[in-house]
């Protein structure tokens, strides 16, 4: 059985979030011209999601090993964290949660609705 570490729920305003290496800047994955960049993929996972004029989007962070029944898988590898810490978040960074790891690579998987704008993801890291 999986535990939920976090959940949050927001309006997604660039109906897009980031699962990520805490430590790398919140500006990170965006350019210059205030676009959307390409992310380091050893470091960040971008997800489109439900539009903040659509509907909320509800993300939960849970750690063990099982696949939540029901939902697609979205990504499964590892990413980065510097410091051993996990960022859920949107663009701007007005909504955010951050979940502590060890240091170094993690395995990490992405579930999403089987739509393909999802309004539910849950984001699995293994046993602390």
């Amino acid at each position: 059985m999986n535990e939920k570490l976090a959940a949050l729920q927001f309006a997604a305003s660039s109906g897009v979030v980031f699962v990520e290496d805490a430590d790398r800047p919140l500006s990170a994955e965006v350019n210059l011209s205030g676009e959307l960049a390409e992310p380091d993929p050893t470091r960040s996972v971008t997800i489109k999601v439900a539009h903040a004029i659509d509907d909320l989007v509800l993300i939960e962070v849970q750690e063990g090993e099982k696949e939540p029944d029901g939902l697609s898988k979205f990504f499964d590898g590892p990413l980065v964290f510097e410091h051993g810490r996990l960022r859920v978040r949107d663009v701007t960074g007005d909504n955010l949660v951050t979940i502590g790891l060890s240091p170094g690579p993690s395995r990490v998987r992405i579930y999403s609705e089987a739509v393909e704008v999802p309004k539910f993801l849950i984001v699995l890291v293994p046993p602390l």
